[in-house]
């Protein structure tokens, strides 16, 4: 084993001094030949096939990028051949109910035609196929920090658009919408209190101060640290795309597991709009809830100003009692919120984009259970997460370049309370005693990012500054007096130059190859006489091999690595120690291939991680959260996934299957025989049926869905350690558009299922009590939407 860690150790600093070398040669030589080669051809040529592979010629060809709002009809193009870019975009979209629009001088979008005109043309013809309701195979995505074809992207992504979107009804955060997809797994702790992973990386269900394990973006704008996932509510959303792996080099420290981009829809310069929405939902032995959501998008100069706004308030149901204190449906949760962008058209390919978010989650109680779906406590413990952003994105051409400036501040606080009133002797006090944790982030994000969108070579180069202070203070509360248990403070400062380029060695064959060099500086500050900090300099490669053809597929041979930088922190009660940073390097072999006229689709990957100094949070025997060094882990396995589509018919599908272990327990740490990952399971599977027909004229659509999650564990304790997982769950729902309203209705674990998912409850009774975090019993939602 020691040979072995050593033999991967050597391996991977010699491809790190290879990429420094060969990536410098390359970038220094990529501006002149993409300037020579990327002159754009003075005659458009696409062949017969589907819109969607003419839609990829044409990308191809022009050097545009070309964004779907929505999905694309399964249809067949006749050979076209054009003079200009718009020509060509009105005669492949020419009775498919759809219309392009310009958005800058390099992107365009496909929307659907209005409203008034769009039921024009399916009155005309009301047997014609509607569009498929799978997400995952649009032909343009942003990633990769530059425009790409997902055709040509050798990276592990899915894309989830708005028809998974739409089927949220009743679950419309970035947890539900995990659910939908694979390799993604999240504790289960209640709103804005959720863990998030990918591709089996994780380290514990604990919300302690790690740094994140999955970067997650709204746009082009980090919003997260060392914070659970803020749980946005998902309205007027584009699509979200979902990189698994580690993406270090692209998007620096925390990205082991894989990043998350919520892409927003953009304002429209030229069209008002308008979306409202209300939903009801009860759940069973629970309580009813509801929901509203409004969205407009108003040009104020047009064709050079807009602005996009949108509102929402939601109450989520309880379901969990309280029989100690006689309280029903304890976990009752509101999440009202705002967003809003004001897009300007500055000229000559220029556009500056104002953006801001906040949403404030207030739950009544936590959702863990120790019988059934109740226990018993002597206090409430509340819960709250407030988050608030705002980003300045500007962007434009410079000659044949382009240009992004992206600039973030972000603030996000969030509490918990729990009842410790074990702790109660070790106080000197009397029951009933509260331990209330305030937790807060500030973080300030600039990045700046040049690349050449025409270049026959494409590259991309840039860099990034990032500052986040994080505070923590916890008190316990009893009978009038207040003791201080944490007081921490731990500021860090991340600097950082990147580049990725693609050589074409054949005209099917690229080699992609990307570096990132950064800087860290960790500054802590814990309670007590001891102020620590650490520094750390690395570079983050990547290389990928692939080949492509438009006609068949995609396939990836694709090394990546990611870190965490050092730190130090609270181990157990009123220690501290140096926690070594984490390195993850990973090797997978990936396809993306298509056949049977577009019909069948296939993707997956076959994949290695080696993860070293995994750090994981824990519980100490105060019941307070630490960290330490769990020591170095592996995870192999294969993700496979699909859709069909059979006419009226689409069948969906995946499956993940990977071993997540510990390898080498680190110095000091407890050898266990059960050494799994917390959280993500060993097997996991989805399968989805959706059937479009007409009723009485108008669109609909039904459909099933079901998922398995197969069982896991909680912590790397054994005395906190619970099993969890190994359940599954049904779901069932149908749409229908009338007009410009959109009804819909959801059935979510259609028959009432009872599995523990991945959370706990009170760290304080942790240890001494059975807490299950069950499942939401089966729960029907009605959502109509308006449009204007």
């Amino acid at each position: 084993m020691a040979t072995a860690r050593g033999f991967s150790i050597s391996f991977a600093r010699s491809c790190r001094y290879a990429c420094v070398a060969l990536l410098a040669s390359y970038i220094s030589n990529a501006p002149a030949a993409a300037r020579s080669t990327g002159a754009k051809p003075a005659a458009i040529v696409i062949p017969a096939g589907s819109l969607r592979t003419a839609l990829d010629a044409l990308a191809r060809q022009t050097g545009i990028s070309i964004g779907m709002a929505g999905t694309l009809p399964v249809t067949q193009t006749r050979r076209i051949d054009a003079s200009d870019i718009a020509q060509a975009l009105k005669r492949l979209l020419s009775g498919t109910h759809l219309r392009a629009i310009r958005v800058d001088a390099t992107t365009w979008r496909i929307e659907p035609e209005p409203p008034r005109r769009a039921a024009r043309l399916r009155a005309a013809d009301t047997h014609a196929a509607l569009p498929p309701a799978t997400e995952g195979a649009d032909i343009i995505v942003t990633a990769s920090k530059r425009d790409e074809r997902l055709f040509d992207l050798p990276v592990s992504i899915t894309i989830v658009g708005t028809h998974a979107l739409d089927r949220l009804a009743g679950k419309r955060g970035l947890v539900d919408l995990l659910a939908t997809t694979d390799g993604a797994f999240s504790t289960n702790l209640g709103p804005g209190r959720d863990r998030v992973f990918l591709r089996g990386v994780a380290d514990s269900a604990f919300n302690g101060t790690s740094q994140s394990l999955v970067s997650l973006y709204i746009d082009d704008a980090r919003i997260g640290y060392s914070s659970p996932d803020p749980d946005l509510r998902m309205v007027d959303i584009d699509r979200v795309e979902i990189l698994r792996g580690p993406q270090g080099t692209l998007y620096g420290t925390g990205a082991l597991g894989g990043v998350i981009r919520i892409v927003t829809t953009v304002p429209d310069l030229d069209r008002v709009s308008g979306t409202f929405a209300g939903e009801a939902t009860g759940i069973n032995n629970g309580a009813v809830g509801g929901a509203f959501d409004g969205t407009v998008n108003v040009p104020i100069v047009a064709g050079r100003l807009a602005l996009r706004a949108s509102i929402w308030t939601e109450t989520m149901p309880g379901w969990i009692d309280d029989t100690g204190r006689g309280k029903p449906d304890v976990n009752r949760t509101a999440r009202p919120g705002v967003r809003a962008a004001l897009r300007w058209a500055i000229g000559n390919g220029w556009t500056a984009t104002a953006s801001g978010i906040g949403q404030w989650i207030d739950a009544r109680d936590s959702q863990y259970a120790t019988k059934g779906l109740s226990r018993t406590t002597a206090i409430a413990e509340p819960q709250d997460n407030d988050f608030v952003s705002g980003t300045l994105d500007i962007h434009g051409p410079v000659g044949s370049l382009d240009v992004q400036s992206t600039t973030t501040v972000v603030s996000h606080v969030f509490g918990s309370t729990y009842d410790a009133s074990s702790m109660a002797a070790a106080l000197g006090t009397i029951a009933p005693v509260a331990y209330v944790e305030d937790r807060s982030i500030d973080l300030v994000t600039q990045e700046i990012r040049l690349s050449d969108p025409t270049a026959r070579h494409p590259w991309i180069v840039g860099a990034s500054v990032l500052d986040a202070t994080t505070r923590l203070n916890g008190r316990f509360k009893s009978n009038g007096t207040t003791v201080i248990a944490r007081d921490d403070r731990e500021a860090v400062f991340e600097a950082a130059v990147f580049a990725e380029g693609t050589q074409r060695l054949s005209p099917a064959l690229d080699f992609k190859l990307g570096l990132r060099g950064f800087v860290t500086v960790n500054d802590i500050e814990q309670q007590g006489p001891n102020e620590q900090n650490a520094t750390k300099l690395g570079v983050t490669p990547s290389a990928t091999l692939s080949w492509h053809r438009d006609d068949t597929g995609l396939l990836w041979l694709r090394y990546a690595s990611a870190i965490r930088p050092a730190g130090v922190t609270r181990a157990i009660a009123t220690t501290e120690q140096r926690i070594p940073g984490d390195e993850l390097q990973s090797l997978e072999f990936g396809w993306r291939v298509r056949g049977l006229d577009d019909r069948l689709g296939l993707s997956g990957a076959i994949f290695g991680s080696f993860w070293e100094h995994l750090r994981s949070d824990v519980v100490g025997s105060d019941g307070l959260f630490g960290t330490v060094d769990a020591g170095n882990a592996t995870n192999y396995g294969v993700e496979f996934g699909g859709r069909f589509d059979a006419g009226r018919a689409t069948i969906d599908f995946g499956t993940t299957i990977q071993r997540a272990r510990l390898t080498a327990p680190a110095k000091g740490q407890v050898d266990v025989n059960d050494r799994r990952l917390p959280v993500v399971p060993d097997y996991s599977a989805r399968l989805g049926l959706t059937r479009r027909f007409s009723l009485s004229d108008l669109p609909a659509s039904g459909y099933v869905s079901a998922r398995y999650i197969g069982q896991t564990r909680l912590s790397f304790d054994p005395a906190l350690d619970r099993p969890a997982g190994d359940y599954a769950t049904i779901g069932v729902g149908a749409t229908l558009d009338d007009g410009r309203r959109h009804w819909s209705v959801d059935i979510d674990n259609l028959l009432d299922g009872r599995g523990n998912s991945f959370g706990f409850g009170n760290p304080f009774t942790l240890a001494t009590t059975t807490q299950t975090v069950p499942i939401r019993p089966r729960a029907i939602t009605l959502r109509l939407a308006i449009g204007l």
